[in-house]
Formats: structure tokens, C-alpha cells, sequence
């Protein structure tokens, strides 16, 4: 049985993936206006479909940590998460000059894949990453 800090993983991390593919649909119109798309000559077909191509590596990810316990793909996301953090900070100014509510979702999906990435590292997320998701020797679920 998966630990509670896993299943709260889940549900902020998920939280987080939905947001971000809502964020993107309404933001579709202010990515294909940057100038640096725009004047790329890339349409409407290659900016859905990298990320297209990028929420299935998120899923990928969670469905690693989630399902199988893997400590790399926990590695992998901590890491990519922090990098996230880094280069959202510096876009923040010009996020607020597409408007508030974009502003905000970024902020809200970043602080919640933040949360989903340290309930990864509280006591019970570490023994069941070490247990490779494996039920504990006390665990009395198993005979339910």
C-alpha cells in the first residue's frame, strides 16, 4: 500500500499537471505572439506538440515515482523542479504583463509542484522509495 505522503504526491502533482494544461490552452494565443515564435516561422502544430510532448514526460515521471518507486525519476523531478523554480522566477514581470490570472496560475502551479516534490522526502515516501513500493513488514493492510 502506497503511503499517504505518496498519495498526496499524486494528488498535488496531478493538481498541478491539470492546472498547467489549462494554463496553456488559455495561454495559447500570448505563446504563439512571442516574438521569438512568431519570427521562428513555427505554427499552432509544433507549439502543441512539444507540449503535448512535455506533459507526457510529466506523466511519465509521476507515473514512475507514483506506481513504481523509483528513486531516479523522484530525482529527476526534484531536480527539474528546482530548475523550474529558477527559470520561472526571472519570468515573473513579464507573466504579470500578460495579465494577472496568468501571473497566478503560474505561481499556484509552481508552489504546488514544490509541495508535491517535498512530500517525496518525508519519512514514510522514503522508506516505501527504499521498500521499491513494497508493503512494510508491520503493514497489516496486506491481509485485508
Amino acid at each position: 500500500m502506497r503511503p499517504n505522503s505518496i498519495i498526496q504526491f499524486d494528488r498535488f502533482y496531478l493538481g498541478s499537471l491539470v492546472l498547467a494544461v489549462i494554463n496553456s490552452a488559455f495561454s495559447m494565443q500570448d505563446t504563439l505572439s512571442d516574438p521569438r515564435i512568431a519570427g521562428s516561422g513555427l505554427g499552432l502544430g509544433f507549439v502543441v506538440g512539444v507540449q503535448v510532448f512535455s506533459f507526457a514526460l510529466i506523466l511519465l515521471l509521476w507515473f514512475f515515482i507514483s506506481r513504481n518507486a523509483s528513486n531516479v525519476a523522484k530525482w529527476i523531478l526534484t531536480v527539474l523542479t528546482v530548475l523550474g523554480v529558477l527559470m520561472t522566477l526571472p519570468t515573473l514581470p513579464t507573466l504579470a504583463g500578460r495579465g494577472l490570472l496568468s501571473t497566478a496560475a503560474v505561481v499556484v502551479i509552481t508552489v504546488l509542484q514544490i509541495i508535491a516534490v517535498v512530500f517525496l522526502f518525508r519519512a514514510d515516501a522514503k522508506a516505501w522509495f527504499a521498500r521499491k513500493g513494497g508493503a512494510a513488514a508491520d503493514d497489516e493492510s496486506i491481509f485485508s
